[in-house]
């Protein structure tokens, strides 16, 4: 079994910046400073649904090894972040 296949548990901060649909870009976890974008979003409660605020949450999750692009929102940048795999995730 590789490091990639491994669970982690952290500490960390989840922001919501809007649906896809509405030029929204979804979750993102900042997770001892690195960026990290959920390829698993919809397991992500509504409940953590809040724009304009960051939620501290405890998050177990696998790394994909994987890049993930999600061109979203009015923006053109390049909003590729490494993927991850969300196992739980609960507010602290």
């Amino acid at each position: 079994m590789n490091s990639e296949n491994q669970a982690i548990t952290k500490e960390a901060q989840l922001e919501w910046s809007g649906e896809y649909m509405v030029d929204g870009c979804g979750f993102k976890l900042t997770i001892d400073g690195k960026d990290y974008k959920p390829e698993d979003e919809a397991v992500i409660g509504d409940e953590f649904k809040q724009e304009e605020a960051t939620v501290p949450v405890k998050v177990t999750y696998t790394e994909t090894g994987e890049m993930i692009d999600r061109r979203c929102g009015l923006s053109t940048q390049d909003r590729s972040m490494p993927g991850i795999r969300i196992v739980s995730i609960e507010r602290l």
